[in-house]
């Protein structure tokens, strides 16, 4: 089968490489190269560099809505088929109806839950138990068209961004390429979702990482899962930005026997604790106060005495 690859971040990796080895993938279409780092370097995407390796041809355009020149790139490429993972875009109507077998997306969620932009970051804040992930045939609406396959999978209580993502990216490459003869061969029933019951997972900005101490701990460290690497939780402490790299919900401390009598959201206690709503503490592991390198709670106490009993805010 003729195949052009959409996809840009990491999570793409695993289906690239099973497509490569199955089935003739003809293009890949990725993100322009993008500034990285505080340096800002001009960096290929992970689907890109991947993709140069396996001596692919490559596609970047800035744009694909209102571009007839890459449709007709993708035209004269005679694909049997489009497949996307994370690439970023909303590909237009004309653009996924080009191919016989139309445009396939993976998505990592059991849809019609969590549509959107950031669906594996939405069940781990949320702290879902089970997540999963949709193949289906892409339209012209978000997350919309009908299920080809799904599979769920077990969200495991460690689990964070990256090694959730991971391990649902290895999930689909192998479903994909499990359903893919059916699919080609007219043996898969394409079923409509139950539109009633959809969810969304917006896109997540730098500031929705500032932590509200009012919430329960399980609840704040379920955020610091979802937004790990990116981008992370923070509050502030002495107003500078105070990050919070590692940390573990506390639901019971031996002393002292009063500590659950409940304090200030926020409050600072023993150095290592923070208050948060229900009468929970956050027990800090590892931080990065502004300005400064990351390290763990303790060397940050031994020049920081004034934080114990503060508040953070």
């Amino acid at each position: 089968m003729k195949i052009v690859f959409f996809g840009t971040s990491d999570v793409g990796l695993p289906t690239l490489e099973k497509l490569v080895q199955h089935h003739e993938v003809v293009g890949v279409v990725t993100s322009p190269d993008a500034l990285v780092g505080r340096k800002q370097v001009l960096t290929p995407s992970p689907i890109a560099e991947r993709a140069q390796q396996l001596g692919l041809h490559i596609l970047k355009p800035e744009k694909v809505k209102n571009n007839p020149e890459i449709l007709e790139q993708l035209k004269s490429l005679a694909a049997d088929i489009y497949i996307v993972v994370s690439y970023g875009k909303i590909l237009p109507k004309e653009l996924i109806d080009t191919p016989p077998l139309k445009t396939l997306n993976i998505h990592f969620s059991l849809l019609p839950q969590y549509r959107g932009a950031a669906p594996i970051q939405s069940a781990l804040k949320n702290g879902d138990a089970t997540t999963g992930t949709t193949i289906f045939i892409l339209d012209e609406f978000m997350d919309h068209g009908p299920v080809l396959a799904q599979v769920a999978e077990d969200i495991k209580p460690d689990d964070t961004f990256s090694t959730l993502a991971q391990r649902m990216a290895e999930i689909s490459a192998n479903k994909l390429i499990e359903i893919l003869p059916a699919y080609q061969n007219g043996e898969l029933t394409p079923k409509e979702q139950n539109h009633d019951l959809a969810t969304k997972a917006p896109m997540i900005k730098k500031e929705d990482g500032r932590i509200d101490w009012s919430k329960p701990a399980q609840d704040i460290y379920n955020t610091w899962r979802a937004y790990q690497p990116w981008p992370g939780i923070y509050t502030t402490w002495n107003n500078k930005f105070f990050k919070i790299l590692m940390c573990m919900p506390v639901t019971s401390l031996d002393e002292p026997k009063d500590l659950f009598n409940p304090l200030p959201a926020g409050t600072v206690f023993q150095g290592q604790y923070i208050a948060c709503g229900n009468g929970t503490f956050l027990e800090l592991i590892s931080i990065q106060p502004e300005g400064k390198q990351p390290m763990d709670i303790k060397s940050f106490l031994n020049g920081n005495k004034d934080f114990i009993d503060s508040t953070l805010l």
